[in-house]
């Protein structure tokens, strides 16, 4: 870099912002591969995720920043950063006008309404993503990274129009963390995927469709969480307990997240996470947990003493490998399960989007009082109501989501490869805790199966194309179908 070229970066930066910094995002280099749903185990080098659809990354090109660039830092530091993601298109036809990019978790449309009978077609770049990873030499014992990841998901406000919403998309914070890997314990501080159903670690199915699918968890949190990773050729194994922003902060204690994992080294298969690119995978096994409190005013239109309720999940994840990848090098006719069985109560924002279409009883009125009076539950939606007792009760949810994903014997299995995935989701209370009257708007099941195909022209790109189908039954019985048609084109870097 000449000098003028650093007089430059000089002038340029910000008084908060290190030399290093800019000139490390200035010199990153690219490479193949990012990808859309969760990957890597937090701290590692940079993978992909999303609400979304591509997941795993390709070894990031990393450039060191020049000591004569970056004055800040003393010679020789070391510092590395990488910048990694993918650019996106998808072409999305739906048989109804129930949902935007993403089917997730959201409440169907009903059958007879304007929107169950209509179809919908959507084009869309926003789960485009791009995010910077840094990482430090081991100091004192003690090795630094972190990672910052956007996508262009991010809330609108109110009244946009589509041609804003789809063209000038809001940008969305999807990872900040900070990772301290000492020789006694590892500490993860920031934004991330959540511990329970071990967010990340290696278990997302292979599907164009965006994640999470129906039934799957798929959640990022602020955390403190503390790991231990014991690893040699054979075996890996993990233990971490996570403190999570509280889920409602007027609860005042955070979330707690627990889990193990386990992977056998020398029985691989391929793994394509999410949309993601494939790549050779561990047979792995994980179980996590979590416990959460809630903290919900009375059922009164005035402030009034709160009651409190837990709430609870449980979670086993499973990678396997039916016919195992000859070579981490040629995935080549492999054949690979993936599996992920959830149960819980007042878990349901852990399944994205999930609420179940659930709310709060009206007060009564007996008086017919002006104003009608409103309760302000200070929670978010979907995870507790009051039943017809006054009793505070948290809502129960159970799912199941099973996955196969084949790749082609040409190509070394990178050029071509199938995927299919089944779903359900219930509840066993959400119906008796809905007035009759209220019961046509929340559903209790739900079923979803999908196919998808991916073809890469080249190792940077990767199309894929998919048709999913999900029917969910209402509370009064009633159920509702979409039938999606979706084209998506990936350039990963």
């Amino acid at each position: 870099m000449n000098a003028q070229l650093r007089n430059r970066v000089s002038r340029l930066r910000p008084p908060t912002v290190s030399a290093a910094f800019l000139a490390g995002a200035l010199v990153v280099g690219s490479s193949g591969g990012a990808a859309r749903a969760q990957s890597a185990p937090p701290g590692a080098p940079p993978p992909a995720e999303a609400e979304d659809a591509a997941e795993a990354a390709p070894p990031p090109v990393v450039a060191k920043v020049p000591p004569a660039v970056a004055p800040a830092l003393p010679s020789g530091t070391g510092v590395t950063a990488s910048l990694y993601g993918f650019v996106e298109l998808d072409a999305i036809h739906d048989s109804t006008q129930s949902f935007t990019e993403a089917i997730t978790n959201n409440t169907m449309a009903r059958p007879g309404t304007l929107a169950g009978d209509n179809p919908r077609t959507q084009f869309s770049a926003r789960d485009s993503r791009v995010g910077l990873a840094l990482s430090a030499p081991t100091y004192g014992g003690v090795r630094t990274s972190g990672r910052v990841e956007v996508d262009f998901f991010g809330n609108e406000p109110l009244g946009t129009t589509e041609d804003v919403t789809y063209s000038a998309s809001a940008v969305r914070l999807r990872h900040a963390f900070v990772k301290f890997e000492t020789p006694v314990l590892d500490v993860l501080t920031g934004l991330t995927n959540d511990l329970f159903a071990w967010g990340g670690a290696g278990f997302y199915p292979n599907t164009v469709a965006f994640l999470g699918v129906p039934g799957e968890i798929y959640h990022r949190d602020p955390q403190v969480r503390l790991s231990k990773l014991l690893t040699n050729s054979y075996v890996t194994f993990e233990a971490a307990a996570a403190a999570v922003r509280p889920l409602q902060r007027d609860a005042e204690i955070p979330d707690g997240q627990g889990g193990l994992r386990i992977a056998f080294e020398r029985w691989r298969g391929t793994s394509a996470q999410g949309a993601g690119l494939p790549k050779s995978a561990a047979a792995s096994l994980g179980v996590s947990g979590v416990y959460r409190r809630f903290v919900v005013p009375a059922f009164t239109a005035t402030a009034a003493n709160p009651n409190k309720a837990n709430g609870w999940g449980a979670a086993v994840n499973l990678f396997l490998p039916i016919i195992p990848a000859s070579s981490a090098e040629n995935l080549g006719n492999s054949l690979s399960a993936t599996a992920e069985a959830t149960i819980g109560t007042g878990i349901s924002n852990l399944y994205t989007s999930l609420t179940g279409g659930v709310a709060f009883p009206v007060l009564p009125n007996p008086a017919m009082t002006l104003p009608v009076p409103v309760y302000i539950p200070d929670i978010d939606p979907g995870l507790v109501t009051y039943d017809a007792a006054g009793n505070l009760k948290t809502v129960n949810w159970r799912a199941l989501v099973v996955g196969l994903q084949y790749r082609a014997p040409f190509g070394n299995g990178k050029k071509l490869g199938l995927a299919a995935l089944a779903s359900q989701l219930e509840s066993t209370n959400v119906v008796d805790l809905t007035p009759t009257q209220g019961r046509s708007f929340v559903f209790k099941k739900a079923q979803y199966v999908d196919g998808s195909l991916f073809f890469s022209p080249t190792p940077e790109t990767q199309i894929g194309a998919s048709v999913q189908i999900e029917r969910q039954w209402f509370g009064d019985d009633v159920y509702g179908t979409n039938l999606r048609g979706e084209l998506a084109v990936y350039y990963f870097f």
